[in-house]
């Protein structure tokens, strides 16, 4: 029993150690050390991992659960970041005359589904189009946008009055692809960051507001990456896992100089409401989403309800879908909505201009 408790000591401190680390990617940049970055991706596993010993330790009525107690403890606060309670609060009652902007981020990935074939499907793209005549969105950050051959997405969403539009891609006729943003409000203001991300500013009935659509750069995992995860997570890792190792570690280093070359800036210089939406490819423990998270509030920590899971194209499955808003705004309302036309959900928050 004495060897037992010994494995279990060495492994608690292992599962506590991983939890602490993975709490400090927010603090340490991955430029300086690059592990607290790749740990975060484990964060609410490690979580659950140290509940699971508290609970060991308290059927052997052994002192050994303060470890993981007190390290729970300490790192509650982050817990929020991944879970919502549903049903706390609702949605809070709107101010007398204040004005709501409905906001949606969504990666379409070209209309393709889940999968991966060749060509936008119409089915899915007509799916797409109920979606929108569902919700209603005003503002539609929309990632991975493409042309459908048969429908005509573009003509269609300006039909619905979404008359305007912007791209960081356009066809030769002026149709946009790429990170698009589509809205029902006048667009004053256009400036393209990079092939992935514009910003505009739009006109409403509050005044003028800014609206930065996004889609940080992606780890491009094939199927065999896919498959290397699972298998370490079961713990039957091979070699090769070193290759999507690699992968993470370029793709969080490019997450690193998106914040510092670009968003920082379009954040900190901003003086009108401000809102950034799309496919930020990072979890909510991460450097990325704490720099974010300094100085914008995400909608989903202020009325989302539970995981809030947004990425649909199999395990591992992440929040990585997000909206934030700046200090001028507040949310009335964030939802993920369940939807198979791709292999991301999409989200929507109702926001107010506070006055």
């Amino acid at each position: 029993m004495k060897f037992v408790r010994g494995i279990l000591l060495i492994i608690n401190v292992v599962l506590a150690a991983g939890l602490l680390v993975s709490t400090l990617a927010g603090a340490v940049s991955p430029s300086v050390n690059i592990w607290p970055s790749l740990v975060a991706f484990g964060f609410l596993p490690l979580w659950l991992a140290n509940v699971a010993m508290v609970v060991v330790w308290g059927l052997m009525r052994r002192w050994e659960a303060l470890i993981s107690v007190a390290v729970l403890a300490a790192r509650w606060g982050m817990v929020g970041l991944f879970v919502q309670v549903p049903g706390l609060g609702g949605r809070p009652k709107a101010e007398e005359g204040a004005t709501e902007v409905k906001v949606m981020a969504y990666n379409v990935h070209q209309f393709r589904g889940r999968g991966a074939v060749d060509r936008a499907l119409d089915s899915i793209t007509c799916g797409f189009i109920d979606l929108v005549d569902e919700q209603q969105p005003d503002v539609m950050c929309l990632q991975e946008f493409a042309l459908a051959r048969g429908v005509s997405v573009v003509d269609s969403l300006i039909v619905r009055g979404y008359n305007h539009y912007y791209g960081t891609y356009h066809t030769a006729k002026g149709a946009p692809y790429g990170t698009v943003v589509f809205s029902k409000l006048p667009i004053t203001y256009v400036r393209r960051l990079d092939r992935e991300k514009v910003l505009v500013e739009l006109m409403h009935e509050a005044g003028s507001f800014r609206v930065c659509a996004v889609h940080v750069g992606s780890y491009h995992f094939e199927e065999a990456d896919y498959k290397e995860i699972d298998q370490a997570m079961h713990g039957a890792a091979t070699s090769s896992i070193r290759r999507t190792l690699g992968k993470v570690k370029r793709t969080v280093l490019v997450h690193e100089r998106t914040w510092t070359q670009q968003l920082r800036a379009v954040v900190e210089e901003c003086s009108v409401p401000l809102v950034v939406a799309g496919d930020m490819n990072d979890v909510a423990s991460s450097w990325f989403y704490h720099q974010l998270s300094r100085h914008l509030t995400d909608t989903y920590c202020e009325r989302g309800q539970g995981m809030g899971i947004t990425y649909n194209g199999g395990f591992p499955q992440y929040r990585i879908d997000m909206i934030f808003h700046s200090q001028q705004m507040r949310a009335l309302e964030h939802r993920r909505l369940k939807s198979d036309l791709s292999d991301h959900y999409p989200v929507v928050a109702t926001l107010e201009f506070l006055p």
